[in-house]
């Protein structure tokens, strides 16, 4: 990474433990700016904060600056994030926050800089606080989800959709937890949020022209965006409104879905390695031209960088697309993006953060988690043996990356701590529910035991923060609120899922018996991200159906099962569609 596009002058050093021992010895605060390619913002503190004399000689003189792209350094920003971008934060030698702002102007920053040089150390206590041990035996993770409940309804806005005022997030872990409650309950409330939201995104957030979500809105209407296009971004989005679509059968959200990606396949496809690039500037000139003259105009700067998580987020979403509209080569693409993440594993015995650099890199849990996932995904739609086998493979990783004796498991592998571990809430979650995944797919108990205590032991800060670790990384509670969203919709999802049974829809037949193909064409289209299903053949597959209590010999057959509990057979894909939803009433077993 170019660490000087604007400022040369100041003298940027990498994180490390180095950078944190010139901190110490020459009692000097480190200055940590936190940037990203896609941030307009960011661009613009290079061109004036970052270029001014008076700032650069300050800097120089009182502090020990470093400069980190967050799409890069995922853990720092988890840790340091202010709010926003660009984030400024002041740490002491321990790495604890002193102070925090995003985007400064000259004048302020000039002000900022010699307050914090003036007060420092003196005035601030070293160290990160330590977080109080809990004990975990008396955790009510049924009060937990409760206060996750009350604090979603009271953040959530009734005439936009969304959650919070502005700026406003594309919620869709939120949009999740909405769609897998309502069809746990049958509580239209729940759809209805989950809808007005969705609509508010698609109208305000869509790029009608060249296709594709922006990022965020500035406004609480969504109808002002923050112009940079991001993968993760459609990704997530496009498989939020194919659950939505799926759900409510509405051609719009299924439009929407299509809509994403293609931008993806088309836009951040990147043509010599057919994988995804990362993200699509926001240049607001551009964004801001008439239709007809965007034609005419260079379009905004694209993002090179491929990150493994990301990649294997964008899979998973095509390949969900693919099996709800039947589009084989959607599939196609999600598989060879697959197929490149595991050469990529097995050269580098394990997953680095960006493809084609992970030996010098950290492991992220983000990343494998994700493609642990990824790979459970593709197996139930291919039904190929060898994405299963993946799949277990990167658990094992897992566990010996990241695995923590308290419970549940650390952000950064071993190691490669970047000065104090953390827990992060929304990936033990969606690792929880792999396990879930895992145990239905495999009929292995003890994935399902993993799962539960993964949840339980993040179950004490669940209803406020977004981690488990040393307090202190961020002093604003708002932003903390901000982050915990997300983690506490995945962390209360998986947890009704694995406590109410997750539905489980097993085909048994031959692979080559068109009545079969029948039935799992139709449990695809029923297949939401929550749910999972399985073909099973009698001939390869003996010892399996009949663990699962199945009869081995017998017409292809469809078992809609809840837990342990399953519905009689189903032999017709019009009568499968039909068991799942009744209008709006949701599956009862």
């Amino acid at each position: 990474m170019d660490n000087q596009p604007n400022e040369a002058s100041i003298a940027w050093r990498e994180w490390g433990d180095t950078a944190f021992e010139s901190s110490l010895t020459e009692r000097k605060p480190v200055l940590l700016a936190l940037t990203a390619t896609w941030c307009h913002w960011c661009h613009v503190m290079d061109q004036t904060s970052y270029s001014d004399s008076r700032v650069i000689q300050s800097i120089n003189s009182g502090f020990i600056p470093i400069r980190v792209d967050v799409d890069q350094r995922p853990d720092l920003s988890s840790r340091y994030n202010q709010g926003g971008y660009p984030s400024l934060v002041f740490l002491d030698s321990a790495g604890a926050v002193i102070e925090g702002k995003i985007y400064v102007p000259p004048d302020d920053m000039i002000h900022l800089l010699d307050k914090v040089r003036a007060c420092y150390p003196n005035a601030f206590q070293k160290g990160l606080p330590t977080e109080p041990a809990i004990d975990t035996s008396q955790v009510h993770n049924g009060r937990a989800s409760h206060l996750v409940r009350q604090k979603i309804d009271a953040l959530y806005d009734p005439i936009y959709g969304g959650f919070g005022d502005e700026p406003k997030q594309p919620p869709w872990e939120g949009i999740g937890y909405l769609l897998s409650e309502y069809q746990r309950t049958g509580e239209r409330r729940l759809r209805n949020m989950a809808c007005r939201t969705l609509d508010g995104i698609f109208n305000g957030l869509y790029d009608n022209r060249d296709g594709g979500f922006f990022r965020y809105s500035v406004t609480r209407d969504w109808r002002v965006p923050h112009y940079e296009k991001m993968l993760v971004t459609n990704a997530r989005l496009a498989s939020a409104f194919l659950t939505a679509y799926q759900i409510t059968r509405r051609t719009a959200y299924k439009t929407a879905a299509a809509g994403a990606i293609k931008y993806m396949t088309e836009t951040l496809l990147d043509p010599t390695t057919g994988l995804f690039w990362a993200s699509q500037d926001a240049e607001e000139e551009y964004y801001g031209l008439p239709w007809k003259d965007r034609e005419s105009t260079v379009k905004p700067s694209i993002d090179t960088t491929i990150y493994t998580g990301w990649n294997a987020i964008a899979a998973g979403a095509i390949s969900h697309f693919s099996g709800v509209v039947g589009a084989t080569s959607y599939l196609k693409r999600a598989d060879y993006v697959l197929e490149t993440l595991w050469e990529e594993f097995e050269s580098n015995n394990g997953l680095g953060h960006i493809l084609g650099e992970s030996r010098d890199q950290p492991r992220y849990l983000a990343d494998h988690v994700y493609a642990f996932g990824a790979y459970l995904d593709m197996h139930q739609i291919s039904g190929s043996g060898e994405n299963l086998r993946r799949a277990q493979s990167l658990l094992d990783s897992i566990h010996q990356l990241f695995s923590d004796p308290s419970g549940g498991f650390n952000d950064v592998s071993r190691g490669d701590t970047p000065v104090h571990g953390i827990k992060p809430v929304l990936e033990n979650a969606l690792l929880a529910e792999g396990l879930t995944k895992l145990a239905a797919i495999t009929g292995r108990d003890e994935h399902q035991t993993t799962a539960k205590n993964t949840l339980e032991a993040l179950g004490s800060v669940v209803p406020g923060r977004s981690y488990m670790g040393p307090l202190g990384f961020r002093r604003m509670e708002e932003d903390e609120e901000k982050l915990f969203l997300p983690a506490g919709f995945a962390w209360t999802r998986v947890l009704d899922g694995i406590e109410g049974g997750m539905v489980h829809i097993v085909v048994v037949g031959a692979k080559t018996d068109k009545a079969t193909k029948g039935l799992f064409g139709a449990a695809l289209r029923l297949r939401t991200p929550g749910m999972v299903i399985q073909n099973l053949d009698p001939e390869t597959d003996a010892g399996m159906v009949g663990q699962l209590g199945f009869p081995v010999s017998a017409p292809p057959a469809a078992y809609l099962c809840i837990g342990t509990k399953c519905l009689p057979p189903i032999r017709d894909p019009a009568e499968l569609l039909k068991s799942i939803r009744q209008g709006d009433m949701p599956v009862s077993l």
